[in-house]
């Protein structure tokens, strides 16, 4: 939903995104080290904040990248030169522990971020379920180099990559959030496994017996 304009529309393979989705990409290594940072993130967390989200309420790494395989919605927070928040949402893919997006290099989110890194996310379904990061953004720009090892995860749910979806490979922007704090939420378990379910067998397919 971040996509700037192309001459022609963007193909979106169900199919390939239904498989995409099945996947989860982390190690166990990757899984403890986001546990740790969870950790660490609630010790260090408010009062308000941990009397809203206790421990019952709380996700593991091993819930969070359940949940968040295939595509989920982030609202990305950026900062003005004057210190002022700027808000948009992106099509977020979670790889390895960490939350990607993509954009253009001529986005105002991609200026901000490559001038100042600083940045927040969260996504937020009703009152069922919100993961919240705080950290800094590495950009990764299109075109030879790094972006030939992360053009796959995006062409195997869209059927093109972020770097057909701008002028020229350069423009496009792979941005990888370092966070440096994070907070999940799920208010009731049985409705979260359930969403996680609608994930791993979209409606109208039968689940394996």
């Amino acid at each position: 939903m971040q996509h700037s304009p192309s001459p022609s529309p963007v193909k979106v393979d169900y199919l390939a995104l239904s498989d995409h989705a099945r996947g989860m990409f982390e190690t166990d290594d990757e899984l403890d080290a986001l546990d740790a940072l969870l950790e660490r993130s609630f010790a260090g967390a408010g009062a308000h904040l941990t009397g809203i989200i206790s421990d019952d309420r709380r996700l593991s790494a091993r819930d969070l990248a359940r949940y968040l395989e295939g595509t989920r919605h982030f609202v990305v927070a950026t900062v003005t030169k004057s210190g002022e928040p700027r808000c948009s949402a992106v099509d977020g893919l979670f790889l390895h522990g960490q939350l990607w997006f993509t954009t253009s290099g001529d986005a105002v989110k991609a200026k901000h971020l490559e001038e100042r890194s600083a940045l927040s996310a969260a996504h937020i379904v009703g009152d069922d379920v919100g993961v919240f990061i705080h950290g800094h953004a590495r950009v990764v720009r299109g075109g030879p180099g790094e972006a030939d090892a992360l053009r796959h995860y995006w062409t195997e749910l869209y059927d093109s990559s972020p770097e057909e979806w701008v002028a020229t490979p350069q423009d496009s922007r792979c941005v990888e959030v370092m966070a440096t704090s994070m907070f999940t939420y799920a208010f009731n378990r049985e409705r979260f496994e359930a969403m996680v379910a609608e994930v791993a067998h979209p409606p109208g397919e039968a689940s394996p017996t």
